[in-house]
């Protein structure tokens, strides 16, 4: 008897892979992505996506491995085809309406302790509170400008959470254009500084002399997102799942 081999056509869907935001990444960061079949991606996370935020990727098929052809093992950006989605009901209790310390502007500050301006106009309407004490997160906001799609304002907001421990104590809250911050030990959002009434002597243990100085440095131009390495310290392994 005569058979007939059935030929499966190729698919036109890419697969995608669901990874989660790493805590304390920030958007228009990049974060690695690395698959089973060994190729790694570096992957852009988009605005408005913070931890535990669930991201759903699409990536090209794997090529065919051969001798002559090996796959690639070093991260390569995700080609423009390429779509990162947030999935819905996945936001973390790092809230959209937080305070970006590159916008403070520093008033007086000792050490871990520091009092700053907050201009950033309509985003200084309100208040925010956020506070960090080993594997206990606290954080809320009231009367803030929505930021969401759809979103007028955020009347109110509060959330608690149990997270692994990344800092002994920090604490954080901006009341309209007053932002007072504290933390131990001190990390790039509350740097080490010593400042009074807008006269910056000292920050991150060394000497300078600067007016009305932001409270973290704003990135230099050319050099955009963090690498992946130092946003994540381990690959993600990841299953790439058929998008249906």
């Amino acid at each position: 008897p005569h058979s007939q081999s059935a030929t499966t056509p190729p698919s036109t869907t890419m697969p995608s892979i669901a990874i989660q935001v790493p805590y304390q990444a920030q958007p228009g960061m990049k974060i690695k992505a690395k698959l089973a079949d060994g190729r790694s991606f570096l992957i852009t996370i988009p605005e408005g996506a913070y931890y535990p935020t669930q991201l759903m990727v699409t990536v090209p098929d794997a090529p065919v491995a051969t001798t002559g052809n090996p796959i690639q093992e070093a991260p390569i950006d995700l080609p423009s085809d390429s779509k990162v989605e947030k999935l819905e009901g996945t936001a973390g209790t790092t809230m959209d309406e937080g305070v970006n310390s590159k916008d403070l502007i520093a008033c007086c500050a000792l050490c871990c302790i520091s009092q700053n301006l907050y201009c950033k106009w309509p985003a200084c309407l309100g208040c925010h509170q956020k506070g960090d004490m080993c594997c206990i997160q606290v954080e809320g906001v009231c009367c803030k400008v929505g930021v969401q799609e759809g979103s007028l304002c955020m009347c109110a907001k509060s959330e608690i959470e149990c997270i692994m421990p990344t800092t002994c104590v920090k604490m954080t809250e901006q009341f309209f254009c007053f932002d007072c911050r504290c933390a131990f030990p001190c990390d790039d959002e509350v740097p080490c500084a010593v400042a009074c009434l807008g006269l910056t002597v000292c920050r991150d243990w060394s000497c300078i002399c600067k007016c009305f100085d932001h409270v973290s440095e704003e990135e230099k131009e050319g050099e955009g997102g963090a690498p992946a390495d130092e946003v994540a310290d381990e690959d993600q392994e990841m299953q790439v799942m058929e998008r249906q």
